[in-house]
């Protein structure tokens, strides 16, 4: 969900840009954000040699990130908990996602991950397999109210998987 820089369709200058329907684009005057454009063919303003308008771009599809955290559980076993967390940008709130995060990977890496050990450790391990749907919904409920201020939209949180530390497979196994 990476920012990109953009350039104009004519040689030379920004006044047009061609904008594509999967992304939103902002438009800055000298570095400073001025206003968004739609979609298709789209006059920016006036533009001289391509130094005084540029665009930042952001997507509008869903991105998923899978965060990976390590934890004990609580008769103390070392599992690996896998959540798949689907975000896109709100429409309404392209600007804030564009201009108030550097880095929405590694927010939502932090929130997850500090939900995960919060739940995580108060279950045994026979628990943390059949409760991973409440662990989904509360990684789900924080980041919805965290990322949603800074202009995100989370469709959904789901523990995808949940691997025991190595010695207890193999002794489960056994």
């Amino acid at each position: 969900m990476a920012q990109q820089q953009e350039r104009g369709c004519l040689p030379c200058t920004n006044c047009f840009v061609t904008v594509p329907q999967d992304k939103y684009y902002a438009v800055e005057s000298f570095g400073k954000f001025d206003h968004m454009l739609k979609p298709g063919l789209a006059f920016a303003g006036f533009d001289c040699c391509g130094i005084c308008i540029s665009f930042r771009s952001v997507t509008s599809r869903v991105d998923q990130i899978v965060v990976s955290v390590h934890t004990k559980t609580k008769d103390n076993v070392f599992v690996v908990a896998s959540v798949a967390v689907q975000q896109s940008v709100l429409p309404e709130k392209a600007v804030d996602a564009m201009y108030k995060l550097t880095d929405v990977h590694a927010q939502i890496d932090s929130y997850v991950a500090d939900v995960v050990r919060s739940c995580v450790p108060h279950m045994t391990l026979d628990e943390a397999f059949e409760k991973k749907d409440d662990v989904s919904s509360a990684v789900q409920q924080r980041l919805t109210v965290e990322m949603g201020l800074y202009g995100f939209q989370i469709h959904k949180a789901l523990v995808t998987e949940m691997v025991p530390n190595a010695e207890v497979v193999q002794s489960m196994n056994e």
